[in-house]
Formats: structure tokens, C-alpha cells, sequence
């Protein structure tokens, strides 16, 4: 019989992951690329039968699995009975994921009841409104999820896996034990074919294996077996190359397709770690902390950059050039005064008043740990 693993025999664990952080900030930088294509066909092609390069969603797998792996990284630290782990954990998580959030769709919606024209996609009613700010999956005519800011469509999905890591903490279950049968069945119920259910059943979804590839791959890190490797760097490019090339999947074998690329190219910058991470550049990791403030703000700095270039007579190709330009040029500069002027102190604010006081991480990682995406 094998023998129970001493949890003080484990390495001590990384307090900091720069490529993983770095990687955040690649992730964001795919989905401002994403939405310059999208809006390209949509102002400058205008032809029903073009297509935009959809390779810059993959950001979104990306965070999808750093999320899980921050997940398992930082539960070990987590100090209390079970019920002060699980307040501790997801109030650290809120905190984190919804001010921000909340914030930029009231401006949003403010901008919207001022200026209706100011976005391709309508306000809508109360009930899209409401399902918004509470992280319920509302869907729009062509069935995909619609909250007010599009973005924070991958918003539901990691509420629903902090949901499973708490009950997890709660009933004092190894979160990988607990998650990984609840995910696939989650998963599974999208292969059954079924009639029209309530719009919030599409949080059952394939995605969500995503999580689990980031959860398991923290969890080997946790238990000290997944160090440094040599080959770090080769699996990183040969998995981000593929990640660009692989066409789009349909919506349940993206997890597959798409999601185990992107968990290899996460795979990639952590064994990349030892070697790498102290040599990357600082303003590469603060595009990293700003990778959150990057994802959700450019919601609304691209209908700016939109509205501007569709008033350009410029030749489609030049036009695209001058669209991924610009974006960038506006939306980082943009992100990183978000994060350092409103998202930190904010998150300074909630962490000086958190109730919780006995759910310590007595070893946090310094990357934030969602997308969020």
C-alpha cells in the first residue's frame, strides 16, 4: 500500500511564476487581436462570406487553464477549519474578480443609455441587465451567452469553478478529487441532445474541462513533481505555434482542440520558470497584472477605436493594419492606468476589510490569479 505523502516532506512552493505571468498578459493580448479581426470584417470587408482569424479566442483557453493551476497552487496555502478555508477562498476570489467587472459594465451601461449607437449590440432589458451583474448566462438570438460587457462571457465559467473549489473546501475535499468528476459531467451533459432548457444549462460545457488541465497541472507543481525542465521553452513554442495554426473546433471539441494546446503552452512556461522567469523584462510582468484590467476594458476602448476607424476610407488590408495598431497603442496604455489606479487600490481596499481573518495564504503566489479572463 502506498504511502500517504507528508505534506511537510513537499518543496516549499514558488511564491512568484513570471512566465505564467507573462503568459497572462500573451492571453489578453490574443483577444485585443481577436476583436481587431472581428471588427475589421465587420467595418471594412463587409462581405457575408468572410471570415475573421478566430485564433485570438485561444486567450481565452489560456486563462481558462491558468486559472486552474493558480487554483491549485494557492489552496495548500490556506490555513482554518474548512468553512474558514472556503469563506477565505472565495472571498479572496470576489474580491478579485467582481469590482472591476461591476464597474466597467455600469459605464457600460451608462454610456449605452446616453449613446445607444455606441456599440454594435444593443443594451436589451432588465433581465439582461440583471443576469450581467450576477454572472447568470443569458443567450442572444445566434444562442451564444450575452452579457452587457461581451467579455464577461468566461466571467460564468469561473464563478461556477470557484463554486466547486468551495464546496470542495467546505466539505473538506481535495479540490481535484471533488472537481475533476463534477467538471465532466458537467462536460458530458453538452454531448446528450436535448430540447430548449433555461439559458443558464449552457454553464454546462466542455470549457470547463479547461479548468481541469490547470488544476491537475498546479496540483503535480504542488507535490513538487513538475520542476524545472530543459525542454520548457520547445514544448512552449511548438504548443503556442500549434495553438495559432489548429482551425476553430466546434464549441465541444474546443476543450480538445484547443484547450489541450493551450494547457501545454501553460505546461511549457512553467517548467520554463527556473531558467527564465527572473530574465524576463518588468514591463512584460505588469502587462501581466494589468492582463485582467486589459481584458475587460477593452470592451469599450475598441468601440472607440471602431467608431474612429470606420470613418477612414482606407483599402481593407491597410485598414487592418492600422486597426491592430492603434488598438494596441490605446487599449495597453489604457489597461495599465486602469490596474494601477483603480484595480489595485481596490483590492488593497478589500483586503485591508476582509472578514476572514484565520484563512491566511501563507505562501501566495504574486500572480493574480484570474482572466480573467
Amino acid at each position: 500500500m502506498a504511502r500517504p505523502i507528508d505534506p511537510k516532506a513537499l518543496p516549499a512552493p514558488r511564491r512568484d511564476y513570471h512566465c505564467v505571468q507573462a503568459l497572462r498578459a500573451v492571453a489578453a493580448c490574443l483577444v485585443v487581436l481577436l476583436h481587431c479581426f472581428t471588427m475589421w470584417i465587420a467595418w471594412f470587408v463587409k462581405s457575408p462570406g468572410a471570415h475573421a482569424w478566430p485564433n485570438g479566442a485561444t486567450g481565452v483557453d489560456i486563462f481558462f487553464a491558468i486559472s486552474g493551476f493558480v487554483m491549485a497552487i494557492s489552496i495548500p496555502g490556506l490555513r482554518g477549519t474548512p468553512a474558514e478555508k472556503a469563506k477565505g477562498f472565495l472571498w479572496r476570489r470576489l474580491a478579485r474578480i467582481i469590482p472591476l467587472y461591476w464597474g466597467i459594465t455600469t459605464l457600460k451601461i451608462a454610456i449605452l443609455t446616453i449613446w445607444p449607437d455606441a456599440v454594435m449590440n444593443p443594451l436589451g432589458g432588465l433581465s439582461r441587465i440583471a443576469s450581467s451583474y450576477l454572472f447568470i448566462p443569458i443567450l442572444n438570438a445566434k444562442g451564444e451567452i450575452s452579457p452587457i460587457l461581451g467579455a464577461g462571457w468566461t466571467l460564468n465559467y469561473e464563478m461556477l469553478f470557484y463554486v466547486l473549489i468551495t464546496l470542495a473546501l467546505v466539505l473538506d475535499i481535495a479540490p481535484l478529487v471533488f472537481v475533476t468528476p463534477a467538471l465532466a459531467v458537467l462536460a458530458c451533459v453538452a454531448f446528450i441532445p436535448h430540447g430548449h432548457l433555461p439559458d443558464f444549462t449552457t454553464l454546462a460545457s466542455p470549457l470547463l474541462i479547461e479548468f481541469l488541465y490547470g488544476l491537475l497541472l498546479g496540483s503535480l507543481v504542488a507535490r513538487g513533481k513538475f520542476a524545472g525542465r530543459s525542454w520548457g521553452p520547445l514544448l512552449f513554442a511548438a504548443s503556442f505555434i500549434a495553438l495559432m495554426l489548429i482551425p476553430k473546433p466546434s464549441d465541444n471539441w474546443r476543450f480538445l482542440f484547443w484547450g489541450l494546446p493551450a494547457a501545454c503552452v501553460l505546461a511549457g512556461a512553467v517548467a520554463s520558470e527556473e531558467r527564465w522567469g527572473a530574465r524576463l523584462p518588468k514591463w512584460l510582468l505588469e502587462a501581466g497584472d494589468a492582463s485582467y484590467a486589459l481584458y475587460l476594458c477593452q470592451s469599450l476602448s475598441m468601440s472607440a477605436v471602431d467608431h474612429l476607424m470606420s470613418k477612414m476610407h482606407l483599402p481593407a488590408h491597410p485598414a487592418l493594419a492600422v486597426e491592430i495598431i492603434v488598438s494596441f497603442a490605446v487599449n495597453i496604455p489604457i489597461a495599465i492606468l486602469v490596474h494601477r489606479h483603480i484595480e489595485k487600490p481596490v483590492m488593497a481596499f478589500f483586503k485591508q476589510r476582509r472578514s476572514v481573518k484565520k484563512a491566511v495564504l501563507v505562501a501566495e503566489p504574486s500572480l493574480a490569479p484570474e482572466v480573467a479572463v
